[in-house]
């Protein structure tokens, strides 16, 4: 009777630890699933910001690339006028918007500098060798934008300029990624970008920033948490795993920019593991009559498949 109460005993702590093992393991795929559909909307939510700026600096490169004046300084060969033109314009976005981090670059024909928002640098410059998104504009004359790689890692948006039915240079808008940063900061959502050394020989402006291995950072105020969690822990920028846990933050990769189908840069993300989904920002919100909303993207399944260009 004592044996068979023993045996009793032993048979249910089985059946018990076997349950609380199974209920681990199923309580763990549960958190497992809903950390990578935190990190498939995050991603998600990221590449629809990124492209919501390159959409709104190409429709101002239309826009501008269209303005009489700057059509007729161009083709007169009047920079100081058109220097003086392109500052109108800036101030006008920069009264009517939030965004303040835009600059204006014209070229001619023949792909040189004519005329920069920001300086008088570089005049004449032949921008050929290095400026692919130029070269590409010239050869179809259609508008383009991407995360390019030039003097700076940044979002440039091009457009022809035409006389008439005459091509006659291009008009580009430049956006840095600080109001990126600044809209996903609304979302709990860190960004970093990163360029890799390799490119410093062509993007020169930034030679001197913060470097991180084989990394440099491209923007000077970035964040100092993100970048010691990253420096301390040098394998997750070897980007074996589709995202990386550590401690409660999480941090993933997104690829930005090609050069003959090599990946130039990444923005890396961080967000807390927490039940909260963000995957939502408010619209973008101007004080004038200009009003861009986002228009939702399809899930993200796979980030090896995404490359921001």
């Amino acid at each position: 009777m004592i044996k068979t109460y023993k045996n009793f005993i032993i048979f249910f702590l089985i059946i018990i630890v076997t349950l609380l093992f199974f209920l681990k393991k199923y309580n763990d795929i549960i958190k497992q699933n809903q950390i990578d559909i935190l990190v498939s909307n995050n991603i998600e939510l990221i590449s629809s910001e990124i492209s919501q700026q390159k959409k709104y600096a190409l429709s101002l490169a239309i826009l501008f690339s269209k303005n009489q004046h700057i059509i007729d300084t161009l083709k007169q060969n009047q920079p100081q006028q058109l220097k003086n033109e392109l500052a109108n314009l800036l101030k006008t976005i920069s009264d009517y918007t939030k965004l303040k981090n835009i600059q204006i670059q014209v070229h001619t024909k023949n792909l040189k500098v004519f005329v920069r928002s920001w300086e008088d640098k570089d005049t004449g410059l032949n921008l050929t060798s290095f400026r692919h998104g130029l070269v590409k504009v010239k050869q179809t004359q259609q508008p383009f934008v991407s995360n390019e790689l030039g003097k700076r890692f940044n979002i440039k948006a091009i457009s022809p300029i035409f006389d008439g039915k005459e091509y006659i240079g291009s008009l580009e808008v430049i956006m840095d990624y600080s109001s990126l940063k600044e809209r996903l900061q609304m979302a709990a959502i860190e960004v970093l970008p990163l360029l890799k050394n390799k490119f410093l020989k062509i993007a020169k402006y930034h030679k001197n920033n913060q470097r991180l291995y084989s990394y440099v950072i491209v923007d000077k105020d970035y964040n100092k948490n993100l970048y010691n969690i990253l420096l301390n822990n040098k394998e997750v920028l070897e980007q074996k795993q589709f995202y990386y846990e550590i401690d409660d933050t999480i941090i993933t990769f997104i690829p930005l920019g090609s050069i003959k189908k090599e990946t130039v840069g990444y923005l890396v993300a961080s967000f807390k593991n927490t039940n909260q989904n963000f995957n939502y920002l408010p619209n973008y919100q101007y004080k004038g009559n200009i009003n861009t909303t986002i228009t939702p993207k399809q899930n993200i399944q796979d980030k090896k498949n995404i490359i921001i260009k």
